[in-house]
């Protein structure tokens, strides 16, 4: 018979645990904690920097029109001669400054000298001419005021005759006298009359030899006046063989060398004078708040960008395209439209060149930047 046997398993066969001892359970931290919340406000303070800047920036530039095209202009004056000639001397050299009314060139004037010695012994001719024609009306006057003395004395005498003669009727009526004096106080009448009459007509003649000398007189004046007008016009001539600067300025473009043989409007050289200005050629939806009188900063390229003040000046009143060779006709094909630009004149504020103005030439290049704020 089987017996069956408890088998009680030893304590090495199953280990005895302990009560585990209890575990306190830990919250998971937040997820916003977890964030680099240093890295975060740091590029959000740049960005803030930024946007300020950005702004400050944008505010500033809207205050401000602004262009490169943008150049210095000012007034170029040709130097050329008025007379034909040939050149004696040159006073000036390629680039020099001169004063308004200094001399440049000199021609030589010996051809001229002769021709003004010439026009002074025609100016004095004709005057000797007038001197002789204003004796002559003062004999022509003479003349007249004798005749006039004469029929003045004559008129007595033919009175006195005619009153002999009308008495001498009367006797001869009354048989108190010959018929043989009738006659000779007759004959003594007709003389006087005929006297008178003598008398009227040289007055008459003295009277026209007097207009006669009148006119010559003034044809005497006139070539007088031609004499004079002659010299003066030599005299200018002489003067114009010394050609002188019309305006301060620097000489530019010479090219004239002694014993060359000029011709009246020959260019010679150009001053450039010394005032300058700048033409800024602004877009034409830049022009709705500029006005004459703004501020103007003027940074030249030529001077290392220096920076100079002026002052809008005025607006041309056409765009470049109107004045160019061949204006645009956009009544014509195909029409594309194309923003225009506009010649605003500016000038630079006194005393804002100071010592750099020897060096501020027309046609260098300008930027410029107009406050309209």
């Amino acid at each position: 018979m089987n017996t069956l046997t408890a088998t009680i398993p030893a304590q090495t066969e199953y280990p005895e645990f302990a009560p585990a001892r209890p575990v306190a359970k830990t919250e998971a931290p937040a997820r916003w904690r977890l964030l680099p919340w240093g890295k975060i406000l740091t590029g959000a303070a740049i960005a803030i920097v930024a946007v300020t800047g950005i702004g400050s920036y944008v505010y500033y530039a809207a205050g401000f029109e602004s262009t490169d095209d943008a150049f210095l202009a000012g007034d170029v004056h040709p130097i050329s001669p008025r007379i034909n000639g040939t050149v004696a001397k040159v006073l000036v050299d390629d680039n020099a400054h001169v004063e308004a009314g200094q001399p440049l060139v000199e021609i030589d004037p010996a051809d001229l000298n002769l021709a003004v010695q010439g026009s002074e012994a025609d100016l004095a001719q004709a005057r000797a001419n007038a001197d002789q024609v204003t004796a002559q009306i003062a004999r022509a006057q003479a003349d007249v005021e004798t005749a006039a003395a004469r029929i003045t004395q004559n008129a007595a005498q033919l009175k006195l005759a005619e009153l002999d003669f009308h008495r001498m009727e009367r006797l001869v009526n009354t048989g108190a006298a010959s018929t043989q004096s009738l006659d000779e106080a007759r004959a003594t009448f007709d003389a006087a009359t005929a006297a008178q009459q003598s008398l009227i007509a040289a007055r008459v003649s003295a009277e026209a030899g007097f207009a006669a000398a009148q006119t010559q007189r003034a044809v005497a004046l006139a070539q007088v006046q031609k004499a004079e007008a002659a010299l003066s016009t030599a005299k200018l001539q002489v003067d114009y063989t010394i050609i002188r600067a019309p305006s301060t300025g620097r000489i530019a473009k010479k090219t004239v060398e002694v014993g060359e043989r000029l011709q009246p409007g020959q260019p010679m050289m150009a001053v450039v004078d010394d005032q300058v200005w700048v033409v800024a050629n602004f877009k034409e939806n830049q022009l709705a708040h500029l006005r004459p009188g703004e501020k103007v900063n003027v940074k030249v390229d030529a001077l290392d960008g220096q920076v100079f003040s002026g002052v809008v000046d005025s607006f041309s009143p056409g765009t470049g395209a109107q004045f160019s060779l061949l204006p645009p006709d956009n009544a014509t094909g195909n029409f594309t439209k194309i923003v225009q630009r506009v010649p605003v004149k500016i000038r630079f504020a006194y005393g804002s060149l100071a010592v750099s103005a020897s060096r501020l030439s027309p046609g260098l290049s300008a930027v410029v930047k107009v406050s309209v704020r």
